[in-house]
């Protein structure tokens, strides 16, 4: 992960927090939407065919919409080491990024613009994993309501194929509750909290995310990045039950940085697995906090 950087960021005592990517060398990004409730930053800059293919740096964060202000500091920080997109007046950092919310798991705190500063000075090739930056407020397996809820957290997998990396990280924070993507076997829902049978509340908790980020150690144009999101959308479905939901603001990054090419077969097989580790390593990680236990602190 040579030309990739995470750092993390969380409010001592409270349940939120941001975690930032930071992209060393020249990349391609797109971004897809997959959920009804999204909360984003400059996902326009990453459709196909307009000017400014890539990007300097990528959040994710807490706060819902309010949280939005952590990219203020991140530009802070590349424009103070003259990182960006040149234009004639000067570098302009291109930041694209997505919310969770989260005001719901202990005391209400809205991220502040420093917070994205100094999540980028902590950066590291070798991220935390569980309960930090963007996921210390995630939630997941919320059907049943909040008080059925366990925690989510953030979440790194990888796979290689051909010599070159596939990087999966993500933020769970979803409606649907998790579960084993080859074994089917139920990780965290309602009924490990002892809600009875696929117990559904009709006010489910508000409102739920899964952010993730894909990123490919090869060469890729925006046109098959984008396509490439079905399949992200896919792997992640075969984690999160239900997916994409109105009341999931569920958004995919996919970003190429670096040369050559991975067969199409080999990368379908590799995104699936890279996203599996993601998800399990998201909530088998995780700690509980605000009376919303980890999976791993439940009994047996």
């Amino acid at each position: 992960m040579s030309a990739l950087r995470v750092g993390h960021f969380e409010k001592e005592g409270a349940g939120c927090g941001c975690t930032v990517f930071l992209f060393e060398r020249p990349n391609r990004a797109v971004a897809s939407i997959r959920g009804g409730a999204p909360g984003s930053r400059e996902l326009g800059v990453l459709t196909p065919g307009n000017l400014v293919e890539g990007v300097d740096a990528i959040f994710f964060t807490g706060g819902s919409a309010p949280g939005l202000r952590v990219a203020d500091g991140i530009v802070d920080f590349l424009l103070e080491r003259e990182i960006g997109y040149s234009t004639p007046a000067g570098i302009i950092p291109i930041v694209a990024g997505g919310v969770i919310y989260d005001l719901e798991l202990g005391e209400r705190v809205f991220p502040e613009r420093e917070w994205g500063k100094i999540a980028c000075e902590r950066v590291s090739s070798s991220p935390r994993e569980g309960t930090v930056g963007a996921g210390v407020g995630a939630t997941v397996g919320k059907a049943g309501g909040i008080k059925y809820a366990l925690k989510g957290g953030f979440g790194w997998g990888k796979s290689e194929v051909g010599g070159r990396a596939i990087h999966a990280f993500t933020v769970t924070n979803s409606l649907g509750a998790v579960y084993h993507p080859e074994t089917g076997q139920l990780i965290a829902g309602p009924e490990k909290r002892g809600a009875q049978g696929a117990s559904i509340s009709e006010k489910p908790a508000f409102f739920n995310t899964t952010l993730t980020l894909i990123v490919l150690e090869a060469n890729f144009s925006r046109e098959e990045l984008l396509s490439l999101s079905q399949v992200v959308h896919s792997a992640l479905a075969s984690c999160i039950r239900p997916f994409a939901t109105l009341y999931d603001g569920d958004i995919i990054f996919l970003v190429s940085q670096g040369k050559g090419k991975i067969e199409y077969l080999p990368l379908v097989f590799g995104v699936y697995q890279s996203v599996f580790q993601a998800v399990l390593n998201a909530v088998g990680k995780a700690r509980g906090i605000a009376g919303i236990p980890a999976v791993s602190e439940l009994p047996g």
